[in-house]
Protein backbone atom coordinates (compact mmCIF):
# COMPACT_ATOMS: atom_id res chain seq x y z
CA UNK A 1 0.00 0.00 0.00
CA UNK A 2 1.10 3.30 -0.63
CA UNK A 3 2.46 5.88 1.56
CA UNK A 4 -0.78 8.23 0.67
CA UNK A 5 -3.44 5.59 0.12
CA UNK A 6 -2.29 4.08 4.14
CA UNK A 7 -3.03 8.01 5.39
CA UNK A 8 -6.07 7.64 3.57
CA UNK A 9 -7.03 5.26 5.23
CA UNK A 10 -6.05 6.27 8.85
CA UNK A 11 -8.09 9.19 8.23
CA UNK A 12 -11.22 7.11 7.42
CA UNK A 13 -10.91 5.00 9.86
CA UNK A 14 -10.45 8.29 12.50
CA UNK A 15 -13.97 9.48 10.74
CA UNK A 16 -15.76 5.91 11.60
CA UNK A 17 -14.52 6.38 15.40
CA UNK A 18 -14.60 10.69 16.00
CA UNK A 19 -17.41 9.61 18.30
CA UNK A 20 -15.46 7.92 20.34
CA UNK A 21 -12.43 10.10 20.27
CA UNK A 22 -8.67 9.57 18.71
CA UNK A 23 -6.02 7.90 20.63
CA UNK A 24 -2.46 8.68 20.97
CA UNK A 25 -1.73 5.89 19.18
CA UNK A 26 -3.99 7.16 16.13
CA UNK A 27 -2.74 10.55 16.45
CA UNK A 28 1.10 9.61 16.41
CA UNK A 29 0.42 7.30 13.21
CA UNK A 30 -0.90 10.08 11.06
CA UNK A 31 1.74 12.78 12.42
CA UNK A 32 4.72 9.96 11.29
CA UNK A 33 2.91 9.01 8.28
CA UNK A 34 2.40 12.90 6.73
CA UNK A 35 5.96 13.87 8.11
CA UNK A 36 6.90 10.94 5.52
CA UNK A 37 4.66 12.95 3.18
CA UNK A 38 6.35 16.09 3.82
CA UNK A 39 10.01 14.37 3.69
CA UNK A 40 9.08 12.87 0.34
CA UNK A 41 7.96 16.00 -1.30
CA UNK A 42 10.97 18.39 0.25
CA UNK A 43 13.30 16.14 -0.93
CA UNK A 44 11.81 15.21 -4.65
CA UNK A 45 11.89 19.42 -5.09
CA UNK A 46 15.02 19.79 -3.68
CA UNK A 47 17.00 16.84 -6.53
CA UNK A 48 14.69 18.62 -9.11
CA UNK A 49 16.31 22.48 -8.16
CA UNK A 50 19.98 21.11 -7.39
CA UNK A 51 19.24 19.38 -11.46
CA UNK A 52 18.26 22.45 -12.77
CA UNK A 53 20.86 24.09 -11.04
CA UNK A 54 23.37 22.43 -12.33
CA UNK A 55 21.72 22.17 -15.92
CA UNK A 56 22.56 26.20 -15.92
CA UNK A 57 25.44 26.18 -14.41
CA UNK A 58 27.47 23.89 -16.89
CA UNK A 59 25.55 25.45 -19.57
CA UNK A 60 26.54 28.82 -18.45
CA UNK A 61 30.46 27.22 -18.33
CA UNK A 62 30.32 26.07 -21.82
CA UNK A 63 28.53 29.54 -23.24
CA UNK A 64 31.76 31.55 -21.49
CA UNK A 65 34.18 29.38 -23.50
CA UNK A 66 32.27 29.65 -26.74
CA UNK A 67 32.38 33.46 -26.34
CA UNK A 68 35.44 33.67 -25.88
CA UNK A 69 36.43 31.92 -29.07
CA UNK A 70 33.92 33.71 -31.37
CA UNK A 71 35.36 37.42 -29.60
CA UNK A 72 38.93 36.10 -30.73
CA UNK A 73 37.45 34.82 -34.30
CA UNK A 74 35.45 38.29 -34.87
CA UNK A 75 38.18 40.05 -33.71
CA UNK A 76 36.59 41.85 -30.43
CA UNK A 77 38.87 43.30 -28.25
CA UNK A 78 38.11 45.31 -25.01
CA UNK A 79 38.44 49.23 -25.26
CA UNK A 80 39.13 49.94 -21.70
CA UNK A 81 41.12 53.63 -22.64
CA UNK A 82 43.31 52.47 -19.57
CA UNK A 83 46.47 51.00 -20.87
CA UNK A 84 48.64 52.05 -23.68
CA UNK A 85 50.36 49.40 -25.73
CA UNK A 86 53.68 50.17 -27.83
CA UNK A 87 56.71 48.52 -29.95
CA UNK A 88 59.91 50.25 -28.91
CA UNK A 89 62.44 50.18 -31.96
CA UNK A 90 64.11 46.90 -31.73
CA UNK A 91 62.25 45.62 -29.02
CA UNK A 92 61.83 41.82 -28.49
CA UNK A 93 57.82 42.45 -26.67
CA UNK A 94 55.35 45.00 -26.15
CA UNK A 95 55.51 47.32 -23.42
CA UNK A 96 52.80 48.32 -21.46
CA UNK A 97 51.95 51.17 -19.67
CA UNK A 98 48.92 52.48 -17.63
CA UNK A 99 47.40 55.60 -18.53
CA UNK A 100 44.95 57.77 -16.09
CA UNK A 101 41.67 57.38 -15.93
CA UNK A 102 39.52 58.46 -19.08
CA UNK A 103 42.94 59.36 -21.24
CA UNK A 104 42.56 57.75 -24.46
CA UNK A 105 45.70 56.13 -25.36
CA UNK A 106 46.92 54.99 -28.50
CA UNK A 107 48.26 51.63 -29.59
CA UNK A 108 51.59 51.93 -31.89
CA UNK A 109 53.33 49.17 -33.50
CA UNK A 110 50.82 46.28 -31.05
CA UNK A 111 48.65 43.55 -32.01
CA UNK A 112 45.65 42.23 -30.17
CA UNK A 113 46.78 38.54 -30.87
CA UNK A 114 44.08 36.45 -28.93
CA UNK A 115 42.82 35.43 -25.28
CA UNK A 116 43.72 32.72 -22.83
CA UNK A 117 41.41 31.45 -20.50
CA UNK A 118 42.30 30.14 -17.12
CA UNK A 119 40.57 27.38 -15.16
CA UNK A 120 40.13 27.32 -11.26
CA UNK A 121 41.73 30.68 -10.46
CA UNK A 122 42.83 30.31 -6.61
CA UNK A 123 41.63 31.95 -3.67
CA UNK A 124 38.27 32.12 -5.36
CA UNK A 125 34.77 31.37 -4.33
CA UNK A 126 32.18 31.04 -5.54
CA UNK A 127 35.06 29.73 -8.56
CA UNK A 128 36.36 32.08 -10.94
CA UNK A 129 38.50 31.81 -14.43
CA UNK A 130 40.62 34.26 -15.59
CA UNK A 131 40.07 35.79 -19.39
CA UNK A 132 43.67 37.48 -20.54
CA UNK A 133 44.02 39.50 -23.28
CA UNK A 134 47.21 38.61 -25.38
CA UNK A 135 48.98 41.08 -27.51
CA UNK A 136 52.59 41.17 -29.29
CA UNK A 137 54.59 43.25 -31.63
CA UNK A 138 53.11 44.01 -35.43
CA UNK A 139 56.78 43.98 -37.11
CA UNK A 140 59.76 41.93 -36.44
CA UNK A 141 62.62 43.64 -34.43
CA UNK A 142 64.08 46.28 -36.32
CA UNK A 143 62.10 45.27 -39.05
CA UNK A 144 59.86 46.59 -41.56
CA UNK A 145 58.79 43.13 -42.03
CA UNK A 146 55.07 41.44 -40.10
CA UNK A 147 55.71 38.54 -37.76
CA UNK A 148 54.55 35.42 -38.58
CA UNK A 149 54.36 34.00 -34.94
CA UNK A 150 53.68 33.83 -31.67
CA UNK A 151 57.55 33.80 -30.61
CA UNK A 152 59.11 36.57 -32.97
CA UNK A 153 55.61 38.62 -31.77
CA UNK A 154 57.03 38.32 -27.82
CA UNK A 155 53.44 37.55 -27.30
CA UNK A 156 52.17 38.44 -23.91
CA UNK A 157 48.77 38.52 -22.10
CA UNK A 158 48.59 41.85 -20.12
CA UNK A 159 48.29 41.38 -16.51
CA UNK A 160 47.27 42.37 -13.46
CA UNK A 161 49.41 45.54 -13.62
CA UNK A 162 46.66 46.73 -15.61
CA UNK A 163 43.29 47.49 -13.49
CA UNK A 164 40.38 46.29 -15.23
CA UNK A 165 42.58 44.29 -18.08
CA UNK A 166 41.67 40.61 -17.00
CA UNK A 167 38.50 40.01 -17.37
CA UNK A 168 36.43 37.04 -14.34
CA UNK A 169 34.29 34.48 -15.13
CA UNK A 170 32.23 33.04 -12.33
CA UNK A 171 30.88 29.65 -12.26
CA UNK A 172 27.33 29.26 -10.75
CA UNK A 173 25.90 26.79 -8.38
CA UNK A 174 28.97 25.88 -6.73
CA UNK A 175 29.87 24.15 -9.93
CA UNK A 176 33.75 23.60 -9.67
CA UNK A 177 37.11 22.64 -11.98
CA UNK A 178 37.53 18.68 -11.49
CA UNK A 179 40.35 18.88 -14.21
CA UNK A 180 41.46 19.67 -17.49
CA UNK A 181 43.98 17.75 -19.90
CA UNK A 182 45.24 17.96 -23.57
CA UNK A 183 45.89 14.73 -24.81
CA UNK A 184 46.19 13.18 -21.03
CA UNK A 185 48.37 16.07 -20.01
CA UNK A 186 47.27 18.55 -16.98
CA UNK A 187 46.66 21.80 -18.02
CA UNK A 188 45.61 24.78 -16.09
CA UNK A 189 44.62 27.46 -19.06
CA UNK A 190 44.25 27.33 -23.14
CA UNK A 191 44.73 30.35 -25.52
CA UNK A 192 42.97 31.25 -28.69
CA UNK A 193 45.20 33.24 -31.34
CA UNK A 194 44.82 34.76 -34.59
CA UNK A 195 46.99 33.89 -37.25
CA UNK A 196 49.52 36.19 -38.41
CA UNK A 197 51.45 37.12 -41.35
CA UNK A 198 52.22 34.66 -43.97
CA UNK A 199 54.97 35.43 -47.08
CA UNK A 200 55.64 34.03 -50.27
CA UNK A 201 58.02 34.95 -53.21
CA UNK A 202 56.19 38.17 -53.63
CA UNK A 203 54.98 39.72 -49.86
CA UNK A 204 53.23 38.64 -47.33
CA UNK A 205 50.24 36.10 -48.89
CA UNK A 206 46.63 37.63 -48.22
CA UNK A 207 43.65 35.26 -46.82
CA UNK A 208 41.07 35.10 -44.08
CA UNK A 209 42.11 35.24 -40.31
CA UNK A 210 41.85 32.36 -38.37
CA UNK A 211 41.72 31.64 -34.73
CA UNK A 212 43.39 28.93 -33.64
CA UNK A 213 43.58 26.70 -29.86
CA UNK A 214 46.88 26.41 -28.04
CA UNK A 215 47.12 24.59 -24.74
CA UNK A 216 48.96 26.13 -21.57
CA UNK A 217 51.05 22.85 -20.09
CA UNK A 218 53.43 23.61 -16.93
CA UNK A 219 50.68 25.27 -15.28
CA UNK A 220 48.09 23.46 -13.03
CA UNK A 221 44.81 24.49 -11.85
CA UNK A 222 44.37 26.57 -8.72
CA UNK A 223 46.55 29.03 -9.33
CA UNK A 224 47.03 32.88 -8.91
CA UNK A 225 46.55 35.08 -12.01
CA UNK A 226 49.90 36.21 -11.32
CA UNK A 227 51.54 32.75 -11.75
CA UNK A 228 49.30 31.95 -14.66
CA UNK A 229 50.09 35.09 -16.84
CA UNK A 230 53.95 34.66 -16.28
CA UNK A 231 53.21 30.75 -17.69
CA UNK A 232 51.17 31.74 -20.77
CA UNK A 233 53.55 33.94 -21.99
CA UNK A 234 56.57 31.64 -21.33
CA UNK A 235 54.49 28.94 -23.09
CA UNK A 236 53.26 31.44 -25.82
CA UNK A 237 56.89 32.10 -26.59
CA UNK A 238 57.89 28.44 -27.49
CA UNK A 239 55.65 28.69 -30.54
CA UNK A 240 56.59 29.69 -33.99
CA UNK A 241 53.01 29.59 -35.27
CA UNK A 242 50.00 27.40 -34.08
CA UNK A 243 49.14 24.75 -36.13
CA UNK A 244 46.13 22.50 -36.29
CA UNK A 245 45.98 20.12 -33.13
CA UNK A 246 45.13 16.59 -33.13
CA UNK A 247 43.71 16.12 -29.74
CA UNK A 248 40.84 18.56 -28.35
CA UNK A 249 41.13 20.53 -24.99
CA UNK A 250 39.22 18.63 -22.53
CA UNK A 251 37.59 20.56 -19.07
CA UNK A 252 35.99 18.68 -16.42
CA UNK A 253 33.03 20.41 -14.39
CA UNK A 254 32.21 19.06 -11.08
CA UNK A 255 28.27 19.08 -9.50
CA UNK A 256 27.51 21.51 -6.43
CA UNK A 257 24.11 19.64 -5.57
CA UNK A 258 23.97 16.40 -7.72
CA UNK A 259 26.37 13.48 -8.51
CA UNK A 260 26.87 14.29 -12.15
CA UNK A 261 29.99 16.33 -13.90
CA UNK A 262 30.21 17.92 -17.25
CA UNK A 263 33.31 16.99 -19.77
CA UNK A 264 33.27 20.06 -22.22
CA UNK A 265 35.76 19.28 -25.15
CA UNK A 266 37.47 22.25 -27.30
CA UNK A 267 38.32 20.79 -30.61
CA UNK A 268 38.74 17.12 -32.21
CA UNK A 269 37.64 15.54 -35.27
CA UNK A 270 39.10 17.97 -37.37
CA UNK A 271 37.18 21.23 -36.54
CA UNK A 272 39.53 22.40 -33.71
CA UNK A 273 37.34 25.38 -32.09
CA UNK A 274 34.21 23.30 -31.71
CA UNK A 275 32.31 22.89 -28.16
CA UNK A 276 30.52 19.94 -27.34
CA UNK A 277 29.22 18.86 -23.79
CA UNK A 278 28.91 15.46 -22.20
CA UNK A 279 26.97 15.09 -18.57
CA UNK A 280 28.48 12.11 -16.83
CA UNK A 281 26.66 10.03 -13.97
CA UNK A 282 29.47 10.75 -11.33
CA UNK A 283 31.92 13.72 -10.49
CA UNK A 284 34.67 13.03 -12.28
CA UNK A 285 33.93 12.70 -15.96
CA UNK A 286 34.32 9.23 -16.38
Amino acid sequence: MHTHDLAYAILEHMKRARSKGFTIVEVLIVLAVTGGLFVSAALLISGRQNQTQFDQSIRQAEAQIQQTINEVSTGFYPSTNNFRCTAPVGATQPTISTLAPNQQGTNSGCLFLGKAMQFKVQGTDPEQAAIFTIVGLQKKPSSTLEVTGLKEAGAMPIGNTVPGAIDTKRLQYGLTTAWARYNGTPIGAVAFVSSLAHYGADGIISGSQQAQMVPIPNLALNQTVTTAATTIRTELRKIDAPTDLPYGVQICYASGGTNQSGLITIGSNGRQLNVTLQIKGNKTCA
